[in-house]
């Protein structure tokens, strides 16, 4: 079964929050009000996301399934949860991402790597110490740096680095980011700052991907690439360098008419868009724990609820109205 919204977009991608915790304190990610973790029996099990996942892969033919969080190393026994997605993967091939802060990847990545894992991205939003701590609340930039050298070193082809600019924070780094990659094979992403709820969100901090192309194009110039791989971004190559950049602009210039991917929230809920309402999200932990539904069935509600998918979502002015998840809980 193949799953198309009224409007014949076909989705085949899916992100799935492990969990709405993470052991940095990120000002655009937390909220800024604080908010009750989740507990153990508010998220999906692993047996339950070991069933969600092939739910998608087997009854309605995703080919891509990205793990984020929250900050997904942070779950216990996340490499046993690993090692039985690669036996699914074995019989049912899918294309098996990780997003992560880095922070805990070190010491995980050749393991993750032996049990499937394809893709990898890594959000990384300074390259000064300092000015890390500053964003994050701790003290882990060099743990991050290895564990991009160690992606890169075991041949994640590319390692993408995602970075998430705001005016006044970070902005004079876009530079100091596009040479990181210069020599190595990275792919820089920044991404523009979006609204959640209590995340403190306002138009002096955003800052437009165009305004960084420009600022990049003062120094370098800029190619366009046409690689069909990533429908959100738009891929440049500098020239002279080995790694690429991208921009993903979900404010300034949304992709939403090229959509193929929903959401599962950290706990259980389906999510039609990054930006849904959340009385919008059917609740997946229900249908998963009710012995009545089997995956068939399960497979034609979320098919069904594909279908009420908005062709896109509210432009920034109604964006900042909403009741919108955290990103913690979304996942990105």
């Amino acid at each position: 079964m193949q799953t198309k919204d009224k409007f014949g977009r076909t989705h085949d991608y899916l992100r799935i929050s492990l969990t709405d915790k993470c052991n940095l304190n990120c000002s655009y990610c937390n909220p800024v009000i604080s908010e009750r973790a989740l507990s153990k029996e508010e998220i999906l099990s692993y047996e339950e996301l070991r069933r969600l996942i092939k739910i998608f892969v087997v009854n309605l033919s995703y080919k891509k399934i990205r793990l984020t969080g929250g900050e997904p190393l942070v779950r216990k026994n996340i490499l046993t949860f690993f090692e039985s997605l690669h036996k699914i993967k074995s019989e049912f091939p899918f294309e098996l991402c990780l997003t992560t802060n880095g922070t805990l990847l070190e010491d995980k990545i050749e393991k993750l790597k032996e049990f499937g894992l394809d893709k990898i991205n890594i959000s990384l939003d300074s390259l000064r110490t300092e000015r890390f701590y500053s964003i994050t609340g701790k003290d882990n930039f060099h743990s991050v740096l290895r564990s991009i050298d160690k992606a890169e070193s075991l041949g994640f082809s590319p390692v993408k680095i995602n970075t998430v600019v705001m005016r006044g924070i970070n902005d004079d780094e876009v530079i100091d980011f596009v040479e990181f990659a210069k020599d190595r094979n990275l792919n820089v992403r920044f991404i523009e700052f979006m609204p959640f709820s209590n995340n403190s969100w306002n138009k002096n901090i955003f800052i437009s991907n165009g305004e960084l192309i420009k600022t990049i194009e003062t120094k370098y110039r800029l190619e366009e690439l046409d690689l069909c791989e990533e429908k959100v971004a738009k891929d440049f190559r500098v020239f002279g360098h080995k790694g690429r950049i991208s921009f993903i602009s979900s404010i300034s210039d949304h992709f939403c008419q090229s959509c193929n991917r929903l959401r599962v929230t950290a706990k259980g809920n389906l999510k039609l868009c990054l930006f849904s309402q959340m009385d919008s999200e059917l609740s997946l932990i229900s249908l998963l724990r009710n012995s009545f539904f089997t995956d068939d069935t399960i497979a034609s509600r979320i098919a069904v609820n594909l279908h009420n998918k908005k062709f896109s979502h509210p432009d920034i002015d109604e964006l900042i109205t909403l009741q919108n998840n955290n990103m913690l809980s979304i996942g990105g």
